[in-house]
């Protein structure tokens, strides 16, 4: 259910810890200890509770339904809850599109770093090799895990974003493709899609210009989040500024297609409408012109030959004449 490792000046060592002996390993000031648990379980953090006094409300949220990307401050400890994102483009979605996020919480204090994703998406490897190719961070206690894990959650929302507006970008050439229900389908879904990472993106750069401020500081007055790590947020929190600029132009370029594409059908309406009413203007003549002679009263060349052509005569002058009229104006 959890898996343990223990770091001393930077580096991983061999030990071999369990959950009793957490309690005293974070006391260890030489220590810096890694767990990560597979899922989140009552038991286990109930267990892990007992050993590092996280705070019952933080363990709450850890339990509970899905929260917003925070960093919360408690006495001895912080609460950090994030999102892992990815894409898959092979989906067998129609719009063929398909952005994964797995909710992933994280208890951190001066030395320890548990981290519970909330679904299969993280990849714990990948952030420990992150921290251990570390080379400044790593005397900085906790900090340079805690880097590790923002760089890795924040680099999958980067490209994430990357591959949405990427998405976006190809949406115009499907405008005048004569393909409407793509233009229409894979425009609503990838602004919902959009919609889901802006809500993760958003609160993630409060979280990383909470750190930078430094208003996770301790109350006792240390800082897992020391000073030195302050150049390695900065770049993860531009990167995060980096995301939410690209989710913005996204969006707005989803609806911006959308707009152009009803601005199209409805100039394609108003040109329709227009040669059905051409068409229609043309059919009239005929019947204007039969519904004259078939009145039940004497007029000029009635019952005779002559009225019967110049009748067609009429029928055939008229309509060609308002045909070239309505072409030249490119009506028809």
């Amino acid at each position: 259910m959890l898996r343990i490792r223990v770091y001393r000046g930077g580096r991983r060592t061999g030990e071999e810890a369990t959950v009793n002996q957490l309690g005293q390993l974070a006391k260890d000031p030489e220590a810096t200890v890694w767990i990560d648990v597979s899922a989140p379980d009552e038991a286990v953090i109930g267990r892990l509770r007992e050993q590092l006094g996280f705070h019952r409300l933080a363990v709450e949220d850890v339990l509970g339904e899905r929260q917003r990307p925070k960093l919360e401050a408690y006495r001895d400890h912080f609460f950090l809850n994030a999102y892992v994102t990815s894409v898959d483009e092979e989906s067998a979605d129609p719009a063929g599109i398909r952005l994964h996020t797995t909710e992933v919480s994280a208890f951190i204090t001066a030395n320890v770093v548990v981290v519970v994703p909330d679904g299969p998406g993280f990849d714990a490897e990948e952030v420990l090799r992150r921290a251990e190719e570390a080379e400044e961070p790593a005397q900085c206690g906790s900090g340079f895990l805690v880097y590790a894990l923002l760089d890795s959650l924040v680099d999958g929302q980067l490209a994430a974003s990357e591959a949405l507006d990427s998405r976006a970008d190809d949406l115009g050439s499907l405008l005048f493709a004569h393909r409407p229900k793509d233009v229409q389908l894979e425009s609503f879904r990838l602004h919902k899609e959009l919609t889901t990472l802006r809500r993760v993106l958003v609160p993630m750069r409060e979280v990383l210009s909470a750190v930078l401020r430094h208003e996770t500081a301790r109350q006792d007055g240390s800082e897992p989040l020391k000073s030195e790590l302050v150049p390695y947020f900065q770049d993860v929190y531009d990167h995060v500024l980096r995301a939410v600029d690209w989710t913005e132009s996204a969006r707005d370029m989803v609806n911006n297609v959308l707009q152009t594409y009803l601005t199209i059908q409805g100039n394609n309406m108003n040109v329709i409408m227009k040669k059905v009413t051409s068409w229609a203007a043309i059919i009239a003549v005929p019947t204007a012109i039969t519904g004259f002679y078939g009145m039940n009263v004497p007029y000029p060349g009635v019952g005779t030959q002559a009225g019967v052509g110049l009748a067609a005569i009429l029928i055939v002058l008229v309509s060609v004449a308002l045909y070239v009229i309505f072409k030249k104006r490119n009506w028809l």
